[in-house]
């Protein structure tokens, strides 16, 4: 019998990323488009479709030799019917993608929150091998969380567990894009960094930011963050040294609620600017005294990057 292969997408604020894996963990190809503005369900299905066509020609592999795919969203999943309950950052609340992709690719299809299926690729091939008890918080658009308790993934009673971006740590801080106000999210996220960045050169603050900003793009992305801290920018690095203390203050939490051999800190924000946030989030946890005198929690970066997702996804077609 031929090997079989799957496919893990990653869908995000800013891109769609897919990966051809195979059964040991090989990414054979990839693909990635920017995700449109605004994008309906039906138009994420296609740009998915796509997308996997481009990784199946690129790898020379036949559709019929593709035995399922595991999609992560960045949102509220009910995992059983493959219904979409909540995307605070993009247009697919009350969507089913997982139907939607079924039809069209007629195959086997997993959906699952996005950084549930990052923490997934770490303990299945990245820096969480080696551990039971993991915590995940991915720091991209937004902040996402994952659970790994005794092996598994925790993903509550209604597949919603995990949400650790949306822990309100201040009940009367800024607005958070999911309705509520003072979640880590809206202190930590690129958004928000970039909506700090904003509002301080709209009060006058001079920053390296405006010089080094993409001219296809007005986002403030990740490298250019890491560009502007490479530079010292006054503004940037006060801002994001902030954005690090809060996450530093979060993984206290984390470990007196989960008791985690590991923290994994991903995303494309850490994956940009982990040499000036980790140092800061690792003081920070340290300060915890209530712990002080149990087992260590170690704080590390992932180490699958772009791919943790990818992988994780593909992890979740195999066992579906």
């Amino acid at each position: 019998m031929k090997n079989k292969f799957y496919a893990g997408i990653d869908v995000g604020g800013t891109k769609i990323a897919a990966g051809l894996v195979t059964s040991s963990g090989r990414i054979l190809s990839r693909a990635k488009s920017p995700t449109p503005k605004d994008a309906s369900p039906k138009k994420i299905a296609r740009i998915i479709c796509d997308l996997l066509e481009e990784t199946l020609y690129n790898a020379n592999v036949s559709k019929k030799d593709l035995a399922a795919i595991g999609v992560g969203i960045p949102g509220l999943i009910d995992t059983d019917k493959g219904r979409i309950l909540r995307t605070p950052n993009m247009s697919l609340s009350g969507s089913n993608l997982q139907k939607l992709l079924k039809k069209k690719l007629k195959m086997k299809v997993a959906l699952a929150n996005d950084v549930n299926l990052g923490v997934l690729g770490e303990k299945w091939l990245g820096a969480g091998r080696s551990a039971k008890n993991i915590v995940g918080l991915f720091i991209g658009t937004g902040v996402g969380g994952g659970i790994i308790i005794d092996g598994e993934l925790v993903t509550g009673s209604h597949g919603a567990a995990a949400e650790l971006g949306h822990m309100i740590i201040q009940d009367n801080g800024p607005k958070c894009g999911c309705g509520n106000s003072g979640c880590l999210e809206a202190f930590a996220g690129r958004w928000a960094i970039e909506r700090d960045i904003r509002r301080a050169i709209a009060a006058g603050k001079k920053t390296a930011i405006t010089k080094l900003l993409d001219k296809k793009s007005s986002a403030i992305k990740s490298r250019t963050l890491y560009k502007a801290l490479r530079m010292r920018d006054p503004l940037v690095t006060g801002i994001v040294k902030e954005a690090s203390r809060r996450l530093g203050i979060a993984c206290i939490s984390i470990k007196h609620v989960f008791d985690p051999e590991m923290i994994v800190l991903g995303g494309g924000v850490i994956e940009a600017c982990a040499e000036f946030i980790l140092p800061i989030v690792k003081k920070t946890a340290k300060s915890d005294k209530f712990f002080s005198e149990i087992g260590a929690c170690e704080i590390v970066v992932s180490s699958l990057k772009d791919d943790a997702i990818i992988l994780g996804g593909a992890a979740l077609a195999k066992t579906s």
